[in-house]
């Protein structure tokens, strides 16, 4: 068991402890704990047993009957094309001489999400293959957040095929960082690959990184700490790598799926490569929700033609959020309702059943539409659309204290000093609570924030009518400012009244820092004093319903710390630890400077709920 290509012909001889659940389940945990470190394990990564949980739950219902014979278990040191081994658990059930298809997870958390595979040896068949990446645990190499990844793609996957029990045919799936290794996988191209299910995971490293220009400051420096144990320190140096490359460039090339989606045939461009089914699962307050859904968009637009119609998309209320925080036990139920109606399609789809039973009951759009996050009373059900819903786009403008449907006649302004010694906080949010400074992830009061005097706030009166929003959520803002630099951050917020008080939920929110508002390449010129500049806010993606009685806040400020970064104001980029200013912005309101917000509006009666999504409809209205 613990040399190369060494097999246990019967799993208890290998392990002194193994699960037997539904006649065949076993932890996969538990075997890999024998050949990782546990003393190594950072206690943060534990808390993806939340998911293990809810997996091992349907692995105990699954039909599948083991009989007498327990799988092999082999433990091998992969050679990859530079030298560096890989190591790599094979799990294959019986009858072990029948030729199989191969569902790989490759992962750098060890015995956590590579329990994937397993799944799918219960379900299907299939051999499970569960790999340590590049620099973790006991592989060889060193740690480089995927960039050189592609290589081990082909070495490994070739060395699959070479197999005695494979037949050719490979998928995958991952979570989380195992998923941005299946986004490795579509750039590598491998000649096997048929299928895969990508959860809770982005495929553009550099816009993850520094999100319209704003460095992501707690995710990415709280993770790349958090993983060093896992990768015997070099994430840590990756930290200051990331920082060094601010503008995109060939650094992210193995990182990006697709830089420029406007010009699809070019080299760049890799949706193209995808010719299989896939099923993606995101999270609307995942850490990656922003970039899975832009991953989305270019693959249902321009994956191979002959596979876009089979693609699925499931978009459930919390993705990371589910693990290491409280969850609100609606969502919680939505949650395992996405992670088992995900495992049972893509037990189908790795079957080459892409209209199968589960599938039947579901459309190529999956969409969990949240709502009453202050008691509201439609909303927090299940939605299944062929695609995102059309919308009656209604623009709201900024005018002082108020949000309308018309610009303000005459020209006015609204100043607000910020202070990068104490920027703005962030306030809940898409955040990873285990490994940052942000402990709150998803929704939260913006009530005390929005009352800093480096906030500036707009309310519409109370709505007459329940209010869907489905789609993208943008702003546009004319700003003025005395530095060089600065950024702009909106938030959309649902405000409730209440016996108890009012709470302002947070919606969305997004930012543009400005030296970036030209594009990712080139550091835009700075910011001339007096000049009035149109900014553009990309909100990023929501389904949500705002309650009739309710009113929707839009609040304009310069900093979500630590969110992303705070901006020094200097215009020099981050890795250059500038001396931060004080600056003086200007937000700007008229019919010639048109601030605004844009809501994605759609009909009550275009999301219908889908109460044979999971196990049935959620109805009850989540109070916070």
């Amino acid at each position: 068991f613990g040399s190369s290509g060494s097999v246990c012909d019967n799993l208890l001889e290998c392990v002194p402890l193994v699960m037997l659940r539904a006649g065949l389940s076993f932890s996969v945990a538990l075997v890999a704990g024998q050949l990782h470190s546990a003393p190594s394990f950072p206690e943060a990564f534990q808390q993806w047993e939340t998911v293990n949980g809810i997996l091992q739950d349907y692995q105990a219902q699954s039909q599948i009957e083991a009989g007498a014979n327990l799988p092999h278990i082999s433990y091998h040191r992969v050679r990859m094309e530079d030298g560096i081994r890989l190591d790599t658990i094979v799990i294959n059930p019986y009858p072990y001489d029948q030729k199989k298809t191969a569902c790989i997870v490759r992962s750098p958390y060890g015995p956590t999400t590579e329990n994937l595979a397993d799944i799918f040896t219960l379900t299907n068949g299939f051999v499970a293959v569960l790999q340590d990446q590049r620099g973790t645990f006991l592989s060889g190499g060193t740690f480089d957040m995927w960039r050189n990844a592609t290589l081990d793609v082909t070495s490994t996957f070739d060395w699959i095929s070479d197999q005695s029990w494979s037949n050719g045919e490979i998928v995958t799936a991952g979570a989380s960082a195992d998923g941005i290794a299946e986004a490795v996988e579509v750039i590598a191209n491998p000649k096997q690959l048929k299928g895969q299910w990508i959860m809770w995971a982005t495929a553009d490293g550099h816009r993850l990184s520094f999100q319209d220009g704003a460095f992501r400051q707690d995710l990415i420096e709280g993770y790349l700490d958090t993983l060093s144990p896992l990768t015997h320190g070099s994430s840590k140096n990756v930290i200051e790598e990331v920082k060094q490359h601010e503008p995109y460039s060939d650094w992210w090339v193995n990182l990006t799926l697709c830089h420029d989606p406007t010009k699809p045939d070019e080299d760049q461009c890799k949706y193209k490569n995808i010719k299989w089914p896939v099923l993606m699962l995101a999270g609307w307050w995942d850490i990656f929700a922003k970039t899975q859904l832009e991953a989305w968009a270019g693959m249902a637009a321009l994956s191979d033609a002959s596979f876009r119609s089979e693609h699925v998309l499931i978009v459930a209320p919390l993705g990371h959020c589910l693990i290491g925080t409280p969850i609100h036990p609606i969502l919680a139920a939505a949650e395992a309702k996405s992670l088992t109606t995900s495992v049972k399609l893509a037990s189908e789809f790795f079957r080459g059943e892409t209209r199968g039973t589960t599938r039947a009951n579901l459309g190529r759009v999956n969409l969990f539409v949240m709502a009453g996050f202050s008691g509201g009373r439609k909303g927090n059900y299940w939605t299944s659309l062929d695609a995102f819903p059309a919308q009656k786009p209604r623009t709201l403008f900024l005018q002082p204290g108020t949000l309308a449907d018309a610009p303000t006649p005459a020209a006015t302004t609204a100043p607000f000093t910020y202070n990068p010694s104490d920027p703005t906080p962030m306030v809940g949010g898409n955040n990873l609570p285990f490994v940052g400074a942000l402990k709150v992830c998803g929704t939260a009061d913006q009530t005390e924030r929005d009352q800093r005097g480096d906030v500036v706030v707009f309310e519409s009166a109370k709505l007459t009518e329940d209010t869907a929003i489905v789609g993208q959520v943008t702003g546009k803002i004319y700003l003025s400012s005395d530095a060089k630099d600065t950024d702009v951050v909106v938030t959309l917020s649902d405000v409730s009244p209440g016996l108890f008080g009012t709470k302002v939920m947070l919606v969305r929110y997004g930012v543009q820092r400005l030296r970036w508002r030209a594009g990712d390449i080139q550091q835009a010129p700075a910011l001339t004093p007096g000049t009035v500049y149109e900014v553009t806010v990309d909100l990023a993606h929501t389904a949500y319903i705002f309650p009739k009685g309710h009113s929707i806040r839009v609040a304009v400020s310069s900093a979500s710390a630590p969110f992303w970064s705070a901006n020094s104001d200097t215009g020099k980029a981050v890795a250059a630890g500038a001396s931060p200013v004080v600056a003086h912005n200007v937000i700007h309101m008229s019919t010639e400077h048109p601030s605004q917000v844009v809501l994605p509006v759609v009909a009550l009666s275009d999301i219908p709920e889908n109460k044979n999504f999971g196990s049935g409809a959620i109805q009850e209205a989540m109070v916070v």
